[in-house]
């Protein structure tokens, strides 16, 4: 334990040591102060409505649908809300805990570590409410939109600790498979191709294949069908506004032509009754009643079936958002939309949720334990840090003491009957040995 401790140390001291010249101008890296060396944060090209791609291919293809991911959680309501969803759900509660054998001493010492790291690992200092919790949600959130996430640590100038983790733009990362077969991860920094290897960059993508390191949205799925939503709302917007209200139909009957009126005051004669009429009409208050000849007929104008028109809108626009929820792996009611489902068939698909959460939760843990175990190191802190988030809901407390409850009584029955041995009985109830 002691020499993986060592070990650790000195590996990060070497990082710290500042690069040569040809080195630095290599990695892109610049002097922010004495000894601190900062990877400078590149900004994403600009791109045009007109350079956006669904395809996967080249580089500059990815970064297309990179930023089209990202104005579409932007500016879709349900895409928002899908992102949102996901990303509060995954950053549940969660703390850190410090590992037996350590001493009450080194625990304590330990936990101010974390404590005085938790305030300053958040990249932007201005954000006061920083912290892991900020950290998490913007990578979860990052994850989830851009199918990757990419950051780096960097050191205090004191070299006795972590300053900050920085987020690398993923629109900017490339990827390439060397001689060797193994994948080298690069970004594209104004121009220049810098070679990210160094054991300080945290690279995690989202559902990779093999051949592929680059992973996959969540909304590449639903953007097609997100458009096909959109389009809807719009059409119904345009329709409900045309034929949703009740207009009045005035129909005015010419007046007869004089046997010795001539075409033209025939015609003018007409058009001033005419003009007479609808200003007469134009004129009338919301209580007033219109007073015309037998030749004048006024009858209301409004949609035919109106109920059964907005029936057939709602259950299309309902299978376009079911579509799109169910690309993002969510359930309706997890998005304010309520269909009907019972209780029960709800807590069934949150639990299912659920599981899909702790498996990115697991990830995300071993990445707060990574970065927690280099503080630790630089501190001179000599203990094994786990990180831990909490799912627990009060909702079902009661069923989940009923059911713990009940697993406790058929293991002492089966160690009554001597069919489990006490270890088994202590791994089947989580009971650590003593």
């Amino acid at each position: 334990m002691r020499d993986k401790f060592r070990m650790l140390r000195r590996a990060w001291s070497r990082l710290a040591s500042p690069p040569q010249s040809q080195t630095a101008e290599r990695l892109g890296r610049i002097d922010r102060w004495p000894g601190l060396h900062i990877r400078r944060r590149s900004n994403s090209p600009a791109t045009s409505d007109s350079d956006w791609s669904f395809s996967l291919g080249q580089s500059t293809e990815r970064a297309a649908t990179i930023r089209l991911h990202r104005f579409l959680r932007d500016n879709i309501p349900i895409l928002k809300s899908v992102i949102w969803t996901w990303t509060r759900l995954a950053v549940s509660p969660h703390h850190f805990e410090i590992l037996e054998p350590a001493d009450d001493t080194t625990r304590r010492r330990a936990l101010a570590v974390l404590d005085a790291l938790d305030r300053r690992i958040y990249p932007e200092r201005i954000v006061r409410s920083g912290g892991f919790d900020a950290l998490l949600i913007q990578i979860f959130s990052t994850l989830f939109t851009d199918g990757a996430v990419a950051g780096e640590l960097t050191l205090l100038p004191s070299r006795q600790g972590l300053d900050r983790f920085g987020f690398i733009d993923t629109a900017t990362l490339e990827c390439e498979s060397g001689n060797s077969g193994r994948w080298q991860l690069y970004q594209d920094n104004g121009g220049r191709r810098v070679a990210l290897g160094s054991d300080a960059v945290y690279y995690w993508p989202l559902d990779a294949d093999a051949g592929r390191p680059f992973g996959r949205s969540l909304l590449a799925a639903v953007a097609f069908v997100a458009r096909v939503e959109q389009e809807l709302v719009r059409d119904m917007r345009l329709s409900m506004r045309n034929a949703g209200y009740h207009r009045l139909h005035v129909k005015v009957r010419p007046p007869a032509q004089g046997p010795a009126e001539s075409s033209h005051d025939y015609t003018a004669r007409a058009n001033a009754y005419f003009d007479s009429t609808a200003s007469a009409l134009r004129d009338l208050e919301v209580d007033d009643n219109p007073i015309t000849w037998d030749d004048v007929e006024i009858s209301a104008v409004g949609p035919g079936g109106q109920v059964a028109a907005t029936h057939n809108w709602y259950l299309n626009h309902r299978a376009m958002v079911e579509d799109v929820i169910a690309g993002c792996h969510l359930a309706p009611f997890m998005l304010g939309y309520s269909y009907g489902t019972t209780q029960t068939w709800a807590k069934f698909k949150y639990e299912m949720v659920g599981r899909q959460i702790s498996t990115l939760q697991r990830a995300a843990s071993r990445f707060c334990e990574w970065i927690a175990g280099i503080e630790l190191a630089l501190a001179g802190v000599d203990a094994t840090v786990h990180h831990v988030f909490d799912n627990r809901l009060e909702f079902d407390r009661r069923e989940r003491f009923e059911a713990d409850r009940t697993q406790t009584e058929v293991v002492l029955r089966q160690l009554d009957a001597g069919l489990l041995t006490i270890e088994q009985a202590r791994r089947q109830l989580d009971i650590p040995s003593t």
